[in-house]
């Protein structure tokens, strides 16, 4: 009932930083309620430090319970936290909120709760570099900034995806004679299958992950279809067209746009807080949340082409393929401010040249000559496997490097619609391996040093530009991966099992009776693609630090905000940024060629 306590006003003041677990939430309260209403200090942002940031460095799942879970299970939260918040920070119809004494102290108990246990993991894990520290506060920067959405257009796109659903379950039902009405209907359609297909169809179903022991995910009817359409697989005429109206129906676009109109700002349309810095796993590259910029498709219609399929939306005229065509809306969805324009920069096969200067070989260097000289990397690859045909070489070189076989081979292919008999594949596999030895060996090398690390703890074995070392006593033994630009990957909980090194894994939650955090296995496949991935993302790091106007990045990709008049000279500034290698990546080729775009596209 009275102002803050001087002592706290000092020490908060004082501060180097105040920790708090996912810290933008209690950032927001305190600028936007505690200072105004309570007479709270006001704060430099760059005082906030975020715990939940700190988790997923150290390759700890970032919500506080599960961390201190995969910790140690004995420590968890207070499971009063959902009843309590939904009793008092929530209004009655009158805007009025609960102030029952016995629930405030209970919520007081559970918030002590809480930051003790965000005390207990700053304590037992490795903290926020200083740049890392730094990356995070511009990453809320560019949250903060947010990117407009074409708001009609989305809409009107929720209007067309409504009334196709209804169409595509009319469709299904007819076909199944009313046994399946919804393309959602997972587990009727699935049963639906198993009682119309041959065995060989039942084992492509098949599935350890699946309750029931079967699948038909995306990936899987996408698999069976492309099967039968090259003649490996036998399947009745209503089980493929069924498959095909659920994979229409099932297209994320439609949840997408709904996405977009809820987070839109009503002010000026624009969608915020949607990168999670650090977000994806090991390699500490960036996800996405709410709006899920990442997983848009880029094959998508140019500006052009979504004005006229807009004006027909909003006019009410039909238009072909309407989920096919939602899907393709979905990036020129995003569009700059009145008066501005996108400078869009994406880094050419950045992968491709990573990893063979990881590797920092004789022969992976006259790979990154073929970058140097300006030469197509996919027609160099295609011959070097006596194969004239670039396309080919460009999957085998986007699939092949992490020591992928056939099933990387065909899971890229997908991706480009490339369709070929296994037996074909297999000797791509085969070709690739042959003129890329420096690859081959690199994975051996790379597994050896892993092992080797943690086979004899505290001591640093080196492996191209990397290096690996085990901490014993930090996270029951971390297995840490030195990278070039001094960013580490981590594998906590680290040991050897059968032969192989084994960590726990924080992506996969446990079940809920279970003590012990998921176990992997590490093998050079993604040691490998984890280096390389996380060292691309530090290179993006590393440019929006020196680039302004950042609305957005997806993947490799930085996307600029800026005046008409200025776009010119942004294109010059970006393309300088991006293609000129940090001190720590000398000798490392790197190509982009930025442009300007009145709608986000490829």
């Amino acid at each position: 009932d009275g102002p803050l306590p001087p002592e706290w006003v000092k020490r908060i003041t004082e501060a180097s930083y105040i920790r708090a677990h996912k810290a933008r939430f209690d950032q927001l309260i305190w600028e936007y309620i505690a200072v105004s209403e309570y007479g709270f200090p006001e704060l430099p942002r760059t005082v906030w430090y975020c715990t939940a940031a700190q988790c997923r460095v150290n390759a700890l799942p970032s919500s506080l319970d599960d961390a201190a879970r995969a910790i140690d299970p004995r420590y968890r939260k207070d499971r009063r936290g959902k009843a309590l918040i939904k009793l008092l920070s929530e209004p009655n119809k009158w805007g009025e909120f609960n102030e029952d004494p016995n629930a405030l102290e209970a919520m007081g108990e559970y918030c002590m709760q809480d930051v003790k246990l965000v005390r207990v993991i700053v304590q037992l894990t490795r903290p926020l570099t200083m740049d890392e520290h730094s990356d995070w506060l511009r990453s809320e920067e560019i949250n903060d900034r947010g990117i407009r959405v074409d708001v009609s257009l989305a809409t009107a796109a929720c209007k067309y995806a409504r009334r196709e659903r209804l169409v595509v379950g009319e469709e299904l039902s007819q076909e199944t004679g009313g046994t399946i009405t919804g393309y959602a209907q997972h587990v009727r359609i699935r049963e639906w299958m198993l009682d119309r297909v041959s065995r060989t169809v039942i084992e492509v179903m098949k599935s350890d992950d699946s309750k029931s022991g079967y699948t038909l995910d995306g990936a899987t009817r996408t698999a069976i279809l492309d099967a039968a359409d090259a003649e490996t697989l036998d399947i009745p005429d209503d089980v493929y067209n069924v498959l095909s109206i659920v994979n229409e129906g099932s297209k994320s676009s439609v949840s997408k746009f709904e996405r977009m109109v809820k987070m839109a700002d009503p002010e000026d349309d624009r969608v915020r807080g949607a990168f999670v810095w650090a977000g994806a796993g090991q390699t500490g590259r960036f996800s996405a949340r709410g709006l899920q910029l990442h997983n848009f498709t880029r094959d998508c219609f140019n500006p052009e082409e979504a004005d006229a399929i807009k004006a027909s939306m909003l006019a009410g005229e039909a238009i072909p393929t309407v989920m096919q065509t939602l899907s393709k809306m979905l990036r020129p969805a995003l569009i700059p401010a009145e008066g501005k324009i996108f400078v869009v920069g994406d880094w050419s096969a950045i992968e491709a040249r990573v990893l063979p200067w990881l590797v920092h070989s004789e022969d992976a260097e006259k790979v990154l000559d073929v970058f140097r000289a300006g030469e197509d990397i996919y027609m160099h690859t295609a011959k070097a496997m006596r194969i004239d045909d670039r396309f080919i070489g460009k999957v085998a070189t986007l699939s092949l490097g992490y020591a992928g076989g056939v099933n990387a081979f065909q899971s890229m292919a997908k991706n480009y619609g490339l369709t070929m008999p296994e037996s074909e594949m297999a000797e791509i596999v085969s070709k690739w391996r042959s003129a890329n030895p420096w690859a081959v060996r690199f994975w051996a090398d790379v597994e050896r040093a892993a092992m080797r690390a943690v086979r004899k703890k505290g001591e640093l074995f080196d492996v191209g530009r990397v290096k690996y070392i085990c901490v014993d006593g930090m996270l029951g033994g971390t297995l840490m991966c030195i990278l070039p630009s001094g960013n580490v990957i981590q594998y906590p909980g680290i040991d050897i099992e059968k032969g192989s090194v084994t960590y726990a894994k924080a992506s996969i939650k446990p079940a809920a009776d279970t003590t012990e955090w998921p176990r992997h296995s590490l093998y050079s496949a993604i040691l490998v693609e984890n280096m390389c991935q996380a060292e691309a993302g530090n290179l993006l790091k590393e440019a929006l630090r020196k680039v302004e106007d950042v609305v957005a990045h997806v993947h490799d990709e930085i996307i600029c905000e800026v005046d008409i008049d200025e776009a010119s000279h942004t294109i010059v500034r970006l393309q300088s940024v991006m293609e000129t290698a940090p001190e720590w990546a000398e000798g490392l080729p790197l190509k982009a060629v930025p442009v300007t775009m009145t709608r986000y596209g490829k």
